[in-house]
This record gives C-alpha cells, sequence and structure tokens, in this order.
C-alpha cells in the first residue's frame, strides 16, 4: 500500500500507509510483551526450564527485529512528512519493505517448521 502510493505520488496516503504499519508494529510488539508476563504468570521462567528458554530466546530475537523495524518504519516516515519519498525516490522505502517482508516471512516459515516439527 505504502510503495503503491509513492509510486503514484499519493503522498498522503503513502503516510497513512506507514503511520499504520508503525501502529501495528507497536500493537504486535506490546502483545509480545504481555505474552511475557502471561508466561511469567505461569511460572514459565528465562531459566530453569530449557523449553521456557528457547521460547523466550526466539521470542526475544523476534521482537529484537519487530523493535529495529519499527524504528526503520518510523525514520521513513518522517522522511515522507519531509517529502523524500516520493515515485522519483523510492529506494529507501523498498528497502523498508524488503525487510519487513523477509522478517513476515522468516517467522512464518519458522512457525510452520516448528508446528510440524514439535
Amino acid at each position: 500500500w505504502a510503495y503503491l502510493s509513492a509510486k503514484k505520488d499519493l503522498l498522503d496516503q503513502l503516510k497513512l500507509a506507514l503511520a499504520v504499519t508503525t501502529v501495528l508494529g507497536l500493537v504486535f510488539l506490546i502483545g509480545q510483551w504481555y505474552s511475557w508476563v502471561a508466561l511469567v504468570d505461569m511460572d514459565v521462567y528465562f531459566v530453569g526450564n530449557p523449553a521456557g528458554s528457547f521460547l523466550y530466546v526466539l521470542t526475544g530475537l523476534h521482537a529484537l527485529h519487530l523493535v529495529s523495524g519499527v524504528i526503520f518504519l518510523i525514520i521513513v516516515l518522517i522522511s515522507s512528512f519531509k517529502y523524500k519519498i516520493h515515485s522519483k525516490r523510492l529506494t529507501t522505502l523498498d528497502i523498508c519493505g524488503t525487510y519487513w517482508h523477509f522478517l513476515g516471512g522468516l517467522w512464518l516459515y519458522l512457525f510452520m517448521f516448528l508446528l510440524f516439527n514439535h
């Protein structure tokens, strides 16, 4: 949505798409935090249980990648408000989109791998 909007010089749509994506990324991170709180409430800690440790490491790496992606999105969003992203300058937006799509694909693969190889 953001890329197509920028390609067509629909800059208001570009800003909206980037803002929505940023908010959804933050909401996902908040959900991950609440998941960790629920794990602690169920007495699953980083130390003591190898399965719990694996879960914290896996989801912690996911959160790290999400945080870096949200920071990248914020940088791109700021750039869009400065009119640095438009139909003639799509490189930064393209790299950001590639990062997010790779991250999504990787975690879908990992989810399926863990689901079928438990």
